[in-house]
């Protein structure tokens, strides 16, 4: 059969040869043959048939949905002009592919080098036959490239479920405008390129922030700091690299202009130490002027560092978007920022959180050395709280607090065994099932630290590890936002302290800003219930008639209060964030995920 497909094909071929010299605009090629776009229809038809054996070993995304396209179009060639020579037609290609760079992606991922390549050396192949064969990969290499750019474009070249797993439940930008074949036969697809993302306000500040550090890179030619002979550098150290950081950090303009004052001295004095510790409050990092690794981090992060973080973070809001204001009420987190923002009807609210622990710097060397040994279990807790999106719908007041058995077995189990009264001092109690016990009878000797039998349960209070409130919304991960008695934590730049869950700096704005979903109760009867007088001045009457001056009194009763319209919460993570006006911020990568966006983008 394919021997019979074969010879009828090039009896045809012949046929169209004959009928169209005159009537197609043919290319001679070295004098020595003439190429046809109408012929090169039936090479095309053939490596839909056959695959695509010169150019690309692997396999095309948009495959079926190209065939079906060029089968509608009785296999014409779309790009004949720009790839037989016309530089005009090859200039507006070649300007689609490389204004990818202005997105934060590549034009090596549409396959420019290799239709560049063979475009410009088609005169060099010795028949027409191999010419039309290459030529017809190179039309589906084109027109897959686009495609491809134009989804990337708005949706990510990636997918975040393939970098980080179930740990990523945000929401996906939907897209169904997508409209691919109106974008190929466009002469104008710079100009829609740039639209599709017009009314994303932060993207398009991201792009702005691209450009900007991309004229740095063509200007800067400072290598690295090498700091490997320094685990760290304390106050009226005398190291001979601190003239190499005062420079690099004048080259940077970082913190601010005040660097400019300083001297490129080898002994890192007062006003030094007072740079460096503004350097480190504004990336989020303890500002107790010692430089350890983050801070080197910092100040060998030049602007192709930059254009990286730019670049993962273009992706992230290909993925998704947070919602518009006029979807309010909402609430977004960004987790390396350590913020939450309130979206009201009319106005937004924020306030500092603190996160889940980040894995160690050397994580992914543990993993190895680990896998390698069969000693996987050794391998520290992931506590990073996940990407999710889910609804706040429930809110507790005075929880208790049911230990987590990973908690008991790293964090309690040894303190324990050594202190009868821990438990109690600490306001804990013990369960077999529904009967409490006495925790200073338990000789916790008897068992192993992860198969203690024992339910333990902090009791309501001041005291408790969730402080006087929990906001529970549903997710894969159990985790929660709450209040904290570790009221000293929110004063600190870099706030991934927590197990997991989001605490929350003021738990009370929260509060009130979740009763608005709520039927039964206002922000007036949240307070009360917290213990704080309400707003409205003419309650407190109605609290306590006898006396309107009172004081109003913390509770103890546990109260379950389930909002009749949950509240969608999101939490995100973005390393660069903007102001009102556009203003741009990094923030220190906690959990070092721009990594894995930039490794995948250029795997794929």
């Amino acid at each position: 059969m394919r021997k019979l497909l074969s010879i009828s094909f090039f009896l045809c071929l012949a046929a169209v040869l004959l009928s169209s010299c005159k009537k197609n605009k043919e290319v001679s090629l070295d004098d020595s043959f003439t190429l046809y776009p109408d012929s090169l229809e039936l090479y095309i038809q053939e490596r839909f048939e056959q695959g695509l054996t010169l150019l690309c070993s692997t396999d095309l995304e948009h495959w079926d949905t190209i065939k079906q396209f060029y089968s509608d179009r009785k296999y014409k060639p779309l790009w004949w002009a720009g790839l037989t020579g016309d530089s005009a037609h090859w200039e507006d290609w070649n300007k689609t592919i490389e204004h990818s760079i202005s997105h934060g992606l590549h034009p090596r991922y549409y396959y420019s080098s290799v239709i560049g390549h063979y475009r410009d050396n088609l005169s060099q192949i010795g028949t027409a036959d191999s010419a039309y064969r290459i030529l017809a990969e190179l039309e589906i290499l084109s027109t897959h490239a686009n495609i491809d750019l134009y989804k990337d474009l708005a949706k990510g070249r990636t997918h975040p479920k393939d970098i980080y797993g179930y740990t990523y439940m945000l929401p996906l930008n939907r897209h169904e405008d997508l409209n691919w074949k109106k974008f190929i036969k466009s002469n104008k697809k710079l100009r829609l390129m740039d639209q599709y993302h017009r009314d994303d306000t932060v993207y398009n500040y991201l792009r702005e922030l691209l450009v900007h550090y991309q004229a740095e890179v063509l200007r800067e030619k400072q290598q690295p700091i090498d700091f490997s002979e320094y685990p760290k550098i304390s106050p009226g150290d005398t190291v001979r690299i601190i003239p190499l950081v005062v420079k690099k950090l004048k080259k940077m303009m970082e913190p601010d202009s005040s660097i400019l004052t300083i001297q490129e001295d080898s002994v890192y004095n007062d006003s030094l130490v007072a740079v460096i510790k503004r350097l480190q409050e504004k990336y989020q990092l303890a500002s107790d002027g010692i430089m350890g690794f983050k801070t080197y981090k910092i100040i060998n992060s030049a602007s192709q560092e930059k254009i990286n973080q730019i670049k993962a973070n273009l992706e992230r809001e290909r993925w998704f978007s947070r919602p518009d204001p006029t979807d309010a009420p909402f609430i977004y987190v960004n987790l390396p920022e350590y913020r939450v923002y309130l979206y009201y009807k009319d106005s937004v609210k924020n306030m500092a959180v603190c996160i889940g622990k980040n894995l160690p710097d050397n994580y992914d060397e543990l993993v190895m050395r680990y896998t390698d040994s069969g000693w996987l279990h050794k391998l520290p807790k992931d506590m990073e709280t996940p990407q999710i999106s889910a609804r706040v719908s429930m809110v507790v007041i005075n929880p208790t607090w049911t230990v987590p058995k990973s908690i008991i077995k790293n964090e309690m189990y040894w303190q324990m065994r050594r202190d009868p009264t821990y438990l109690s001092r600490n306001h804990y109690e013990v369960y077999l099932g529904d009967s409490l016990l006495d925790s200073e009878a338990i000789d916790w000797s008897r068992f192993k630290p992860n198969n203690i039998p024992y339910r333990i349960v902090q009791t309501p209070g001041t005291h408790n590890a969730l402080g006087k409130v929990k906001y529970i919304f549903w997710n894969a991960f159990d985790i929660f936002m709450h209040d904290t008695p570790q009221k000293s934590k929110f004063k600190l730049p870099q706030r991934a302290v927590s197990h997991g869950c989001v605490r929350l700096e003021d738990p009370l704005l929260f509060g009130e800003f979740v009763m608005q979903s709520s039927r039964k109760y206002d922000g007036d009867d949240f307070r009360i219930m917290m213990g704080f007088e309400p707003l409205d001045k003419d309650r407190l009457k109605d609290y306590d008639p006898e006396d309107s001056t009172a004081t109003i009194q913390a509770q103890d009763t546990l109260y379950k209060i389930r909002l009749h319209k949950p509240i969608p919460i999101y939490m995100d993570y973005r390393t660069i964030y903007f102001d009102k006006d556009g203003k741009a911020s990094f923030c220190y990568d906690i959990y070092d995920q721009n990594k894995y966006i930039l490794r995948r983008l250029d795997e794929m």
